[in-house]
């Protein structure tokens, strides 16, 4: 029954192979672009399907070695599952081991990072700190060297008036003088 399907299917897909190379080649000389592509289509689709055909004879041929193999691999299975079962144990408690000895690890590194971020933090913050004494003492300099001018400015400004303020008292008596010599001299 299988056999005479197989050679059925076989057929079918021959005369649909033949049936598309005859529609593409007259399309081809009749110049319809429409029937040559149907051609090719029906080409593909046969050789689709016997490749599908193939697949599944070959899936069918392997399934039955396949459960032949399963039997003699299931008498080796139920051994190699206790070995197995054994090796499972021996390895979750080395995973164990190792996963204790990473966590600890881990913590370790992420101390040694905090530690390293703190040292870090605290040589920035020294160092801006030095750096805001260097400011602070520049800006002190700079207000002291201000008001030093101020005060030499200042100074000079004060002597200039007071120069000045004698300087017009001297005049103010010379006026007071010729105006004394002027009345004198008027009487």
């Amino acid at each position: 029954m299988a056999e005479e399907d197989a050679s059925h299917k076989a057929r079918d897909g021959l005369r649909k192979s033949v049936v598309g190379k005859f529609k593409e080649v007259t399309g081809a000389l009749t110049r319809n672009d429409s029937l040559t592509t149907e051609g090719r289509l029906e080409q593909e689709e046969a050789r689709k399907l016997k490749e599908a055909d193939t697949s599944a004879r070959m899936a069918e041929a392997e399934a039955k070695q396949a459960t032949e193999h399963l039997e003699a691999v299931h008498d080796a299975g139920r051994q190699e599952r206790e070995a197995a079962q054994r090796r499972a144990d021996a390895t979750e408690t080395r995973a164990q081991q190792e996963a204790e000895l990473r966590k600890q690890q881990a913590e370790r590194e992420r101390q040694e990072h905090v530690a390293r971020e703190q040292a870090r933090a605290a040589r920035d913050a020294a160092i801006d700190e030095q750096r805001a004494r260097v400011r602070e003492n520049a800006e002190a300099a700079d207000v002291a060297a201000d008001v030093n001018e101020a005060h030499a400015e200042h100074g000079a400004a004060v002597s200039d008036a007071e120069r000045a303020r004698l300087e017009a008292e001297q005049e103010r008596r010379r006026a007071e003088a010729l105006e004394e010599t002027l009345e004198e001299h008027d009487r």
